[in-house]
């Protein structure tokens, strides 16, 4: 933090005089790094949203092609390998919990995996935000929260904003089209299972490191996974060749689901979860703009569903 200059004794103080001058010092000085302290958060909620929007490019194209419980361990193990810095806080308390809402992430994050192996990505972005009214209902619900006008109304717009996904000649045949979707389906059970996930999380990680628990997380939900795919009697072939012939996609699926979640932390110590939450909805639009570009998706009307969902958010939050 820099030192502010004392402002200069013009005729413009003549009333206050030297006690004027001073004060507009004081608060010149305060202002610097408020706005410095401001700049650093948008900072890492830019970080946050343009890592969100690639996230699910990378996760469409580990998807493609690649049995779902091989793709979901691989899309989530090296998002483990990636908050290697992080390792330290792992502790037995975490991995105890984290055992508990594991169970519910790696059914939701397989989904999430399938989801966006079976449906365009700028489908899935919107879709994976409707765990936001999944999460008033069951906070309502299970924690005892106020569920208002306010958002209920938030709810509606971005249950409303859904339609513009699949748009059809009517509302009706709109919603008709996104549940013949196999993987809209799976994302928005998927969203309905983070949303359970996330209220384990409040009930079970009050008093432990967030980053230690994220890597916790991250270290069961690939193990889960994995043992899904044993079950399911992939073979480790598979998981080779997804490794020798993705390994681009999956470091950079891996950076991009882990270090937004670190964005997000750091954000939160310059905003609160009313303002971070709603923007990192932002990262919808980013999505639909490099799906266009790498995955030549028609975005069309898509669009209007990103912008209702993100008014939505903000009226829930």
């Amino acid at each position: 933090m820099g030192v502010c200059p004392p402002l200069s004794k013009t005729k413009t103080y003549l009333k206050g005089g030297k006690r004027l001058s001073h004060y507009k010092t004081k608060v010149a000085c305060l202002r610097e790094p408020r706005t410095m302290k401001s700049g650093i958060g948008l900072l890492w909620m830019t970080i946050r949203i343009v890592l969100l929007g690639y996230e699910r490019i990378a996760g469409n194209r580990i998807s493609r092609g690649s049995p779902t419980f091989v793709a979901a361990w691989g899309f989530f193990f090296f998002s483990f390998l990636s908050l290697f810095p992080f390792f330290n806080y792992i502790t037995k308390e975490i991995l105890l919990l984290s055992l508990i809402s594991g169970t519910i992430y790696s059914v939701s994050f397989s989904l999430y995996t399938y989801a966006l192996g079976h449906e365009d990505a700028s489908v899935i972005a919107p879709l994976y935000n409707l765990n936001a009214v999944f999460l008033v209902v069951l906070s309502a619900i299970f924690l005892g929260e106020q569920f208002s006008l306010k958002r209920l109304i938030g709810a509606l717009l971005m249950i409303y904003g859904v339609s513009y996904l699949k748009k059809g000649d009517n509302i009706a045949i709109s919603y008709k089209n996104i549940f013949k979707s196999k993987g809209a389906v799976a994302m928005i059970l998927a969203s309905s299972l983070m949303a359970v996930g996330r209220i384990i999380d409040r009930k079970i990680t009050i008093d432990v490191s967030p980053i230690g628990y994220s890597v916790g997380i991250y270290l069961i939900i690939s193990l889960y996974i994995l043992l899904y795919g044993l079950v399911r009697k992939n073979k480790p072939v598979e998981y080779f060749n997804l490794v020798r012939e993705k390994w681009l996609y999956l470091i950079l699926g891996g950076i991009c689901n882990a270090y937004s979640y670190v964005a997000l932390l750091k954000a939160f110590n310059y905003f609160g979860v009313s303002v971070a939450e709603p923007l990192s909805m932002l990262s919808v639009f980013v999505t639909m703009f490099f799906a266009k570009v790498f995955l030549k998706e028609k975005i069309g009307v898509r669009v209007i569903a990103a912008v209702l969902l993100f008014f939505g958010s903000i009226l829930i939050y």
